[in-house]
């Protein structure tokens, strides 16, 4: 799914600093600043809670909330 041009928001809703691209989007772990990449296609990380995107650094798990008709990007965390 393309994600170009989409806001990226936090579980809070407050937009985040990000970058959706194509169907990637880069953004900072909000537990320790470290860039984390996720992938907005189906079974690849970050797509849901069942793929997590992991950051490299400390290992907090993510995955993407896609409001494709709002053409909004929620990164939520796992608990």
């Amino acid at each position: 799914m393309k994600i170009t041009g989409f806001s990226v928001f936090n579980p809070s809703e407050d937009e985040i600093p990000a970058d959706p691209y194509g169907n990637n989007v880069a953004f900072k772990c909000y537990g320790c600043d470290h860039p984390v990449l996720a992938i907005a296609r189906k079974n690849q990380r970050g797509y849901d809670e069942k793929h997590p995107t992991t950051c490299k650094k400390c290992g907090k798990k993510y995955f993407m909330d896609i409001e494709k008709h709002n053409e909004k990007l929620f990164i939520r965390p796992l608990p």
